[in-house]
C-alpha cells in the first residue's frame, strides 16, 4: 500500500531564500536515496511556511528510507542548518482510502 507524507515547515520571516537554498541541497539526497518526492510548494499568504510530499512504497519503504536518511552526514548537517532558521514542523502520514 502506497503511503504519502506530508510535510509542513515554518521558518523564520527572514529566512524565506536561506529555506529555498537548503531544500535545493536536500534534493540530491532525496534522490541518492531513492525518495519519491512528488512536489514542494509554498504558502501563498505565508511564503515562510512550505509544504512537500513523498511517497513511500510501503510502511516498511518509509521506516528503511528514514533509518538511511538519518545515517547521511550530509542529511544531518542539513538538518541541523534548517532546525536553525525552522520555527515549527509537521508531518501527517497518509494512506490510500
Amino acid at each position: 500500500m502506497t503511503l504519502v507524507m506530508l510535510y509542513q515547515t515554518t521558518v523564520k520571516p527572514d529566512a524565506v531564500n536561506t529555506m529555498d537554498e537548503i531544500r535545493e541541497k536536500f534534493k540530491s539526497i532525496y534522490e541518492k536515496h531513492g525518495i519519491d518526492v512528488i512536489g514542494y510548494w509554498k504558502g501563498v499568504d505565508h511564503p515562510n511556511e512550505s509544504f512537500y510530499m513523498a511517497k513511500y512504497e510501503s510502511e516498511d519503504d518509509y521506516q528503511h528510507k528514514t533509518r538511511t536518511l538519518h545515517s547521511d552526514e550530509q542529511y544531518l548537517r542539513l538538518t541541523s542548518q534548517l532546525n536553525e532558521i525552522r520555527t515549527d514542523f509537521k508531518s501527517t502520514k497518509l494512506t490510500p482510502k
